[in-house]
C-alpha cells in the first residue's frame, strides 16, 4: 500500500497531470507561433523575436502566462513585464531560457537563461535565474528578481527535470571549456547545489577563434533517466574550406543524486566533404527512441539531416537511421501535445517539419517535411524549450514502502523509509515512536512513518501481515512391518511436497526412514517438518544387540540372538574384517563369548524363517557388531 499525500505535493501532482495544458501556446521564431489549444496546432503571431530559443508557460487550462526568448519577458497580453528585459538571456542562445515553477508556490516561477557565446556578447559568462510573480501587476506578472548568478561560463544548453521525488526540479547546464554537466536542484528552499558530473568530452573552443562546440540542444527524456547532447566542432582548413564534426551523446541520469554516468556517443561528418554540427535533440515519448538533428549550414544553406537511434539497443549508435536529408536546415526538436515532435526549419521557411509516430523504430515513425504552416512569419533554429514532456509521468514514491509479510518462522523484518536528497536531511517519525530511517518489526500490524523534510511532510502507511501454517509430525515413532502410519498436514496448504516425492495433504508411510514435508500458504510462507518412522517385525520381534562386552562381569557378557515365535529355519554367520567366517551356527539359542578374538567391529548375516497364519515368512538381515572388552 502506498498513501503519499502533502497538502503542498498534491497541488504539484494537478499541475504535473495538466502537463499538456501548460504547453499550449508556442512562440518562436521571427514573430511565429502555434497555439495547440484546440488540439490541433493553428498558427499565430506574437511581438516575440528570437533567432534561436525561448520558452513559454501556460496554466492548467492552458491560459497563456508569459514567455520569453530569455532577454525579454512577455506576458499573457503580449505586453513586456515589469523589469522584464535585460535578462542575461539572448535571442541567439539554443536554449537560451527554460521555465521553473515554485514547488510550494503555483504562482511563483524560475526563469532560467543561457548565455549566448558563454556569456562573450553580453560580457557576462555567467548562468542566471530570475522570479516572475504571476500574482503581481493585476494577475499579468512581474519580473520581482532578475539576473541571480549560477555558474558560468556555460554553453548555450538548458534543461530540466523532476526529481525521483516528483516534487523538486533538477535544472542542466553544461560548463565551456569543460566536460562538466552541472545540476541545480529547485526545491522550496531555494536552488541548491549544483552537482557536477566530469564526463564526456571537453566543449572548448577552435583554434581559429569559432565556437562551435557552445552551441546545441540537450534534453531530458520523459522518463528522467536519461539525457540527450548535440554539438559540434568546427574549424577552417584554408581560407575557403571548413570542417565540422557533429557530436551526439546519451547519458544516463540519476534524478535521486543529479549525476550523469554511462555515455553513449556519435559522430558525423568531419570531413571538408560532409560539414556537420549537432545542434536539436528530442526523445520519444516511450523513452526508447532518441532524435537528433545536425546542419552542415554555412552561410545560408548546406546539408541537414534528422535521425534517428534506438536505446533499447546493446549498441545504440549503430542504429542510427536517416529520416530526413533536406538543404534547408534543421534546428530545434520538440515535443508537442499532439503527440508529434516538431523540428525548426530555416532560411525564411514558413512552416515545421514533423515525426508524426516518434514512439515507431525506423521510417515508419512518419517523418514529414511541410507537417503545419506558421503563415506568413517564418520559423529559425529554435522551438520552447519545454523540458516537462508530455505527458509529465506520475511522482516516484520517495519512500516507496511496500505491503510485506511476516512469516511465523521467519525473522524480524525491516521497513526502510529512508529518503535520499542531495541537500536535505529528513526526519522520521514512526507510528510506533521510533525515529529512526528504519526500524525492525516482528509482528503484524499497520505501520505509518513521516518523513519530515523542510516544506512538507510525506506520509507512508505499509501493512505487515503474519503468515505461515503451524505443521506438526510428531515425534519419532515405530511401527510394524505390516502397517502403516499416516501423516496429514491440513486441507489449509496450498501446495505440498513430501520427500517420497507426493503432493497430497496426507501420505502412508509403510517402509522405515526419515520424512520431511513442506508446505505454503496462500501468502507464500514456508513452513517445513520432519519425522522417523522406524519399522519392526510384530509377529517374530527380534533382538540383536549392536555391541557385546566379554569381560566376564555378568553384562552382556555373550552375543545371542532373541525371538519371539516358532522358528523352522535359523542361520547366523559372523565376519572377520576380512571377509572370513568366524562364527556359523543354525542354533537360534546360540551363545557366542567371542574367546580369542580382538576387539573390534564383526559383521553379520541373519537368515531365518517362521511360520503364520498359514504362510512362511523370511527374513535376511545384514548388519555388524562391535566387540569391547
Amino acid at each position: 500500500m502506498r498513501t503519499l499525500f502533502t497538502v503542498l505535493c498534491i497541488t504539484l501532482l494537478v499541475s504535473a497531470c495538466s502537463a499538456q495544458a501548460q504547453h499550449t501556446f508556442w512562440p518562436f521564431g521571427f514573430n511565429s507561433g502555434l497555439d495547440f489549444s484546440s488540439g490541433t496546432p493553428v498558427a499565430i503571431s506574437t511581438p516575440l523575436s528570437t533567432d534561436e530559443g525561448c520558452a513559454s508557460i501556460s496554466d492548467t487550462n492552458g491560459q497563456l502566462l508569459f514567455y520569453s526568448n530569455g532577454e525579454t519577458v512577455w506576458d499573457r497580453n503580449n505586453n513586456v513585464m515589469p523589469n522584464g528585459s535585460g535578462l542575461f538571456g539572448s535571442y541567439s542562445s539554443s536554449q537560451s531560457a527554460l521555465i521553473v515553477p515554485f514547488p510550494d508556490d503555483p504562482q511563483r516561477f524560475y526563469l532560467f537563461t543561457a548565455p549566448p557565446q558563454a556569456g562573450e556578447w553580453i560580457g557576462q559568462p555567467n548562468a542566471a535565474y530570475s522570479i516572475v510573480d504571476m500574482a503581481a501587476n493585476g494577475g499579468n506578472g512581474d519580473v520581482v528578481m532578475a539576473n541571480v548568478l549560477l555558474d558560468g561560463p556555460v554553453t548555450e544548453r538548458l534543461t530540466a527535470t523532476y526529481h525521483a521525488n516528483g516534487r523538486d526540479v533538477w535544472v542542466l547546464y553544461h560548463r565551456w571549456e569543460s566536460d562538466a554537466y552541472i545540476a541545480y536542484l529547485v526545491t522550496c528552499q531555494g536552488v541548491e547545489g549544483p552537482v557536477v558530473s566530469n564526463i564526456g568530452q571537453a566543449m572548448h573552443g577552435n583554434p581559429d577563434g569559432s565556437g562551435a562546440s557552445l552551441i546545441g540542444c540537450m534534453r531530458m527524456n520523459q522518463q528522467g533517466d536519461r539525457l540527450a547532447n548535440a554539438w559540434g566542432r568546427s574549424m577552417a582548413i584554408t581560407n575557403s574550406d571548413w570542417q565540422s564534426t557533429a557530436y551526439f551523446d546519451v547519458l544516463d541520469f540519476d534524478n535521486s543524486s543529479g549525476l550523469l554516468s554511462i555515455i553513449r556517443s556519435d559522430s558525423i561528418g568531419g570531413t571538408v566533404e560532409l560539414f556537420s554540427r549537432g545542434y536539436g535533440v528530442e526523445f520519444a515519448p516511450n523513452g526508447n527512441l532518441v532524435y537528433m538533428s545536425d546542419h552542415g549550414l554555412l552561410n545560408g544553406g548546406g546539408y541537414s539531416t534528422i535521425r534517428q537511434y534506438d536505446l533499447t539497443s546493446a549498441d545504440p549508435m549503430n542504429t542510427e537511421v536517416v529520416l530526413a536529408t533536406e538543404n534547408r536546415a534543421f534546428g530545434s526538436l520538440q515535443l508537442a501535445p499532439d503527440g508529434k515532435i516538431y523540428a525548426a526549419r530555416l532560411n525564411g521557411a514558413t512552416y515545421l517539419s514533423a515525426i508524426t509516430n516518434p514512439d515507431v523504430v525506423g521510417p515508419g515513425c512518419g517523418f514529414v517535411d511541410n507537417a503545419v504552416s506558421l503563415g506568413a512569419n517564418p520559423s529559425t533554429w529554435g522551438l520552447p524549450n519545454h523540458w516537462d514532456t508530455y505527458p509529465t509521468p506520475p511522482p516516484d514514491d520517495p519512500i516507496a514502502l511496500r505491503d510485506t509479510l511476516l512469516c511465523a518462522d521467519s525473522d524480524p523484518i525491516t521497513l526502510d523509509a529512508t529518503w535520499t536528497h542531495p541537500f536535505q536531511t529528513p526526519s522520521y517519525l514512526w507510528s510506533t515512536g521510533e525515529t529512526t530511517a528504519s526500524i525492525t518489526v516482528s509482528s503484524a500490524g499497520t505501520y505509518v512513518v513521516e518523513v519530515q523534510l523542510p516544506c512538507s511532510t510525506l506520509t507512508d502507511t505499509v501493512q505487515v501481515k503474519t503468515g505461515g501454517i503451524a505443521i506438526d509430525l510428531g515425534e519419532e515413532r515405530s511401527i510394524c512391518e505390516e502397517d502403516s502410519v499416516v501423516f496429514d498436514v491440513g486441507p489449509i496448504a496450498v501446495s505440498v511436497y513430501w520427500s517420497t516425492g507426493d503432493t497430497t495433504h496426507r501420505i502412508a508411510v509403510r517402509e522405515e526412514g526419515h520424512y520431511n514435508v513442506t508446505v505454503a500458504d496462500v501468502n507464500g510462507c514456508i513452513t517445513t517438518d520432519a519425522v522417523f518412522v522406524g519399522s519392526r517385525n510384530c509377529q517374530c520381534p527380534l533382538y540383536l544387540p549392536n555391541t557385546f562386552t566379554p569381560n566376564g562381569d555378568g553384562i552382556n557378557d555373550v552375543l545371542h540372538v532373541a525371538m519371539d515365535c516358532s522358528l523352522t529355519e535359523f542361520e547366523f554367520v559372523l565376519f572377520d574384517r576380512w571377509g572370513r567366517t568366524l562364527h556359523r551356527t543354525d542354533d537360534p539359542e546360540f551363545r557366542w563369548s567371542g574367546d580369542g578374538v580382538p576387539v573390534g567391529v564383526y559383521a553379520y548375516t541373519l537368515n531365518y524363517a517362521w511360520q503364520a497364519q498359514q504362510a512362511m515368512h523370511t527374513v535376511q538381515r545384514n548388519g555388524s557388531v562391535s566387540l569391547l572388552r
